[in-house]
């Protein structure tokens, strides 16, 4: 439920959580045309200072954006501010959130968080002003015809 127009702020962002696999890395990497071995390919993986595929950054990020746009809406001003501080092994579970740091600046502590609790995408989030949905554009009236009753080509 996104956040209502002149109402109080919200003390937390709408948690959101998800089970990472293969597959979903699979899926990802297809829609984003990342193939980075570090995501897909388990033995290259091994051979990293990871120990075994990890999770593309931005499947997280885009997590913690679903959270915010299910509490503020998609038409809310924000300022995002993130940084990855841990890679996310394929498999984990994911949690993406955040709480109302300062009401004043209307800014939000933002985190993606592993089971365990380590922080794998942390920043913050300000909201600036909420709009109400655009408006849905009017349709023209239809052109008159020509005055001498034959078509333009």
């Amino acid at each position: 439920m996104a956040h209502a127009l002149n109402s109080p702020l919200p003390q937390s962002i709408i948690a959101r959580q998800i089970v990472t696999s293969a597959a979903m890395a699979q899926a990802y990497a297809e829609l984003t045309t990342d193939f980075n071995p570090i995501h897909l390919d388990p033995d290259f993986a091994a051979g990293t200072a990871f120990g075994g595929p990890i999770v593309h950054g931005t499947l997280s990020l885009n997590l913690l954006v679903t959270a915010i746009e299910e509490t503020f809406g998609n038409n809310a001003e924000l300022a995002v501010d993130v940084r990855f501080v841990r890679p996310v092994p394929v498999g984990s579970c994911i949690r993406a959130g955040g709480h109302l740091r300062d009401a004043d600046t209307r800014t939000y502590e933002i985190f993606v968080e592993m089971e365990a609790g380590e922080r794998a995408v942390e920043g913050t989030c300000t909201l600036g002003a909420l709009s109400p949905p655009p408006a849905a554009p009017e349709n023209p009236p239809p052109p008159a015809p020509p005055e001498n009753g034959v078509s333009a080509p």
